[in-house]
């Protein structure tokens, strides 16, 4: 029987490859749903502090299409359009915890994302973007490193949304294009 990594040499790519009843074929390449996977796999094998961060990094499956039970079931059980990715659920430096929507490096969050983000930042939440496993783990390693004692707020270090901008980190601002 062939695994995944017996293909790749069989079909001579390092495309993503899945094997079903010992027939090979090429997967569909989903580089958010791969950045996510790989930043969950840091986290699992992460400590900070003496916190493993994978123990407290949740992911919100609120992606992807569903038939009409399912997604009638989804809203019925709590389901919101816009939430983001994925939720560190770790107090620190006055924040409740930290929302992280993954994107792609080209991709854009929708006017309920931007929405939701925008609510989270000012319940004092830290809410934020990010592109990539990397840029995403070093947000993470940012926020746990604040002062979990703190009380106040950095306003400089807030994600904020708007139009016209999005945060990728602790006071990056980038502009994008409506």
């Amino acid at each position: 029987m062939l695994n995944s990594i017996d293909a790749i040499g069989i079909i001579g790519t390092a495309a993503k490859l899945e094997v079903r009843n010992g027939r090979v074929r090429k997967v569909n390449h989903q580089a958010e749903t791969e950045e996510q996977a790989a930043l969950i796999e840091w986290a699992d094998k992460t400590i900070i502090d003496g916190i493993c961060i994978g123990e407290y990094l949740i992911h919100i499956p609120n992606e992807g299409k569903r038939g009409p039970k399912a997604a009638r079931d989804a809203k019925w059980l709590g389901l919101r359009k816009g939430v983001p990715d994925l939720f560190l659920a770790l107090p620190r430096g006055g924040y409740a915890g930290l929302w992280i929507e993954m994107k792609t490096l080209n991709g854009k969050p929708t006017p309920d994302q931007n929405h939701w983000l925008n609510k989270m930042n000012e319940i004092g939440y830290l809410a934020t973007i990010k592109f990539s496993c990397v840029e995403t783990a070093k947000t993470i390693t940012e926020y746990i490193n604040i002062n979990p004692a703190s009380a106040l707020r950095d306003p400089h270090k807030s994600a904020l949304i708007n139009q016209n901008h999005i945060s990728v980190g602790f006071g990056e601002v980038i502009k994008t294009t409506n």
